[in-house]
């Protein structure tokens, strides 16, 4: 009997919830906005915040998109902080924005990161936004690039967002998250991309909308300074990183230039003291696919060829970087968890212990 009492309900239960909810809060679709870019840039009070907004209009489903009108739109506002300047384009807006759908934030080149945790808090409070949101920065001011439509009713978020998943790819530059950011050592490297002036003809009977024609990548900036890492830099960059997916590399063997792709790209970073002397090694092993057949004799040479190329650019890019203490290869972790007495004894000065390290890089390369 008392299960059947219990079993019956159940149902009941279900219903009481169902009509519970119906009582709370519910957001009409005309006012919702959603999210998808944000820029920050610094401003005379605080920062100025640029969002890419979706808004879902028209009738019926909550996706319906009413495509006889523009359902992108850019919201501007300022604030002491980013949170109160996204609450105040809230207010402007008249919408209700949500963040579930953010892919990328953008900041100007001006934005100060010393405390990221207090530039993020907006995000780190709001459970919507992923911690894995690519970050970027502008070569001029995030405004500047959230604001670019590459048609009447399309602008650049998604655009954007592709241009740096294949840019990162192919290790053209490093990517960059919040959760990268806030777990680097006050210094870490990211896609800076800019402008390109050149205005897209909307008479023109070229309708494509390549971001190409409106926006490039610039470099990899590094946080907290002003250095641009160039093409073949970032190459070498996102190798001692860990994060070389695929690059490619051009080699002269005799009197032949050959294009190689590489990939199956691996990193193993690992320290040693040698006769007193602190050594940071890092190991890289990759897969070389030359643009044509070649004999053995030929593949052994590329082999050698891509390997010094490779060892020469990378070891010159990281000795100049942790000369300046500017450590994006997460090397003070290295040391802290390799050699913890040794960093508690320089912790007061970490950017001489990186100075006194020795470097060495050893790359080892298949031909296939």
């Amino acid at each position: 009997m008392h299960t059947r009492a219990h079993i019956s309900l159940i149902p009941a239960a279900v219903i009481a919830c169902i009509a519970c909810s119906s009582f709370g809060r519910s957001i009409s679709i005309d006012r919702r906005g959603l999210v998808h870019a944000i820029g920050i840039d610094n401003a005379e009070n605080g920062y100025k915040v640029t969002m890419q907004i979706f808004q879902p209009t028209g009738g019926g489903a909550d996706t319906a998109v009413d495509s006889t009108k523009p359902n992108i739109t850019v919201a501007v506002s300022e604030g002491r902080t980013v949170g109160e300047a996204i609450a105040a384009a809230r207010s402007s807006t008249g919408k209700e924005l949500f963040f579930g759908h953010l892919q990328l934030i953008c900041l100007g080149r001006d934005v100060q990161l010393g405390d990221p945790y207090e530039l993020f808090a907006f995000a780190l409070g709001d459970k919507n936004i992923s911690p894995a949101a690519s970050l970027c920065m502008a070569e001029d001011t995030a405004a500047e690039l959230m604001e670019i439509r590459l048609s009447e009713e399309e602008i650049s978020s998604e655009a954007l967002n592709g241009l740096l998943e294949v840019s990162s790819e192919y290790s053209e530059t490093v990517p960059c998250d919040i959760i990268k950011l806030l777990n680097s050592d006050g210094t870490t490297a990211m896609p800076m991309l800019k402008a390109n002036g050149e205005e897209k003809d909307n008479n023109s009977e070229d309708n494509s909308t390549e971001v190409s024609r409106m926006i490039k990548l610039a470099g990899t900036a590094v946080t907290g300074s002003d250095t641009l890492l160039d093409a073949r830099q970032s190459m070498a960059a996102a190798m001692l990183c860990g994060q070389a997916e695929k690059a490619y590399l051009v080699t002269d063997i005799g009197s032949e230039e050959i294009t190689s792709a590489l990939e199956d790209i691996s990193t193993r970073p690992a320290l040693s003291i040698k006769e007193g002397k602190m050594l940071l090694t890092t190991h890289i092993t990759l897969t070389a696919r030359p643009d044509r057949q070649l004999d053995s004799r030929k593949s052994t040479a590329l082999a050698g060829a891509v390997s010094s190329k490779l060892e020469h650019e990378c070891e010159q890019l990281q000795i100049k970087m942790l000369s300046r203490g500017e450590d994006i290869f997460d090397t003070k972790q290295l040391i802290k968890h390799s050699y913890p007495q040794i960093w508690l004894q320089n912790a007061h000065d970490p950017d001489k212990l990186l100075n006194s390290l020795g470097v060495s890089v050893k790359v080892s390369v298949k031909v296939d």
